[in-house]
């Protein structure tokens, strides 16, 4: 039996302007009552992840930030990890000339260096304003930790940018493709799948009693955890290739997991 269900947010759950599907929402509403424990896995912040299970209705884990961070449902603290700032200045001075935005999280902010119309059309989508800090390299190690950095752009920039990352740190930090319009670069082991396994041995539950959906390439270590995983129909070829299941909405995969007698 599944005893916890997993789901990415943007464009899995979560639509454009935070829309979330009325049935997504019953289905989820279902599974916190027969207790089955619900857990929600993003690039996202923290923060963001509350909102929506506030918004939901129901109660969950948070790994956030591609696992960065992760909570249990009651808020304490399973795991959080930084970029050591030497590391996260390298990057930034790679990617400097890269024509893209580039964002920099902490554990409960993100910053920009300057302001500009691409900073305003990505604030829409999240659920806090981007900082503007015209020194922000320099407070690495200081005033901020990094603990995630982001380009954002055009999908044909961001394959780009993804392949140069990779060649340059592919042995010293994690990169990935999580929306068609940004790259995330991560330090080394922090993805989904590990930040799952954290959950995973705090709560006592089992990989096969997981069961998990997603849509993006830092969806794939997720997918890798448990034999009951899912991608959205609209996800990439070779990330539905990796999943057990492909199903259009978050419902349905909740519905499959009760034909199968998993729910």
């Amino acid at each position: 039996m599944i005893k916890l269900f997993i789901s990415d947010l943007d464009g899995t759950l979560l639509g454009m302007n935070h829309y979330i599907k009325p049935e997504d929402i019953e289905s989820l509403k279902e599974l916190n009552q027969a207790k089955v424990e619900l857990a929600v896995a993003s690039g996202r912040m923290d923060h963001d992840i509350a909102q929506v299970l506030n918004k939901v209705g129901v109660t969950g884990h948070r790994i956030s930030q591609n696992g960065a961070f992760v909570y249990d449902v009651n808020d304490n603290s399973i795991h959080s990890r930084f970029f050591e700032a030497a590391m996260a200045k390298e990057v930034m001075n790679f990617i400097e000339e890269e024509p893209m935005v580039k964002t920099v999280s902490t554990e409960d902010k993100i910053y920009t260096s300057e302001h500009n119309e691409w900073v305003d059309l990505i604030s829409t989508q999240l659920f806090q304003n981007i900082i503007i800090e015209p020194a922000l390299t320099s407070q690495f190690g200081n005033h901020i930790a990094p603990s995630k950095i982001t380009l954002h752009g055009k999908e044909d920039d961001v394959i780009l940018a993804h392949g140069r990352v990779q060649k340059q740190f592919g042995n010293k930090l994690d990169s990935f493709i999580s929306h068609e319009s940004c790259v995330d670069i991560m330090p080394q082991m922090i993805n989904k799948g590990n930040g799952i396994k954290a959950l995973l041995h705090s709560i006592g539950v089992e990989p096969n009693e997981t069961a998990c959906i997603g849509d993006s390439f830092n969806d794939l270590p997720m997918f890798e955890v448990t034999p009951h995983s899912y991608a959205m129909s609209t996800a990439h070829p070779d990330v539905q290739k990796k999943a057990a299941y492909v199903v259009d909405h978050v419902y349905e995969a909740v519905e499959d997991l009760k034909t199968k007698g998993l729910h």
